[in-house]
């Protein structure tokens, strides 16, 4: 099964199961770099439980899921909405150190402003979250399928 069908003419359970399968994290981050936020948090949740998914997948999740807002104001939330727990766990487990560093490149995606605000309020062990990670370029990186 090819990324694209992956993306655009799967069910959730075809597309889990696939998830299961796959033996290249590059795929995993393209899959998640195009992930339509619309279908929920349980595919994400799948790639962030892959045992291949490493820090780069793992922070473009975090992005991608709003994480920048999260880390401006990391205050508990009254309604404990699943987007809150979700990033508060990826959050969690990016801190803690549950992924490693590999060969994909990750360039948090803020603004100069943001970065200079984020600097100010983040603890040294929270830098992680707006270092760039060196590697292989595979933002918007869409195999093309002949």
């Amino acid at each position: 099964m090819d990324i694209n069908s992956l993306l655009y003419d799967n069910t959730k359970e075809e597309i889990l199961a696939a998830i299961s399968q796959m033996k290249d994290p590059d795929l995993l981050y393209i899959y998640a770099d195009h992930y339509n936020w619309d279908d929920g948090f349980e595919i994400p949740q799948a790639i962030l439980k892959h045992n291949l998914c490493n820090l780069s997948i793992a922070l473009l999740i975090f992005y991608r899921a709003d994480g920048d807002t999260f880390l401006m104001n990391k205050s508990d939330n009254q309604d404990q909405t699943v987007w809150y727990s979700f990033v508060k766990n990826l959050y969690e487990s990016i801190v803690e150190g549950a992924y490693q560093k590999t060969d994909i490149q990750f360039k948090p995606p803020l603004t100069k402003v943001q970065l200079y605000k984020l600097k100010k309020v983040l603890s040294d062990q929270e830098l992680i979250f707006i270092e760039t990670i060196e590697g292989k370029d595979l933002d918007n990186f869409l195999p093309i399928v002949e």
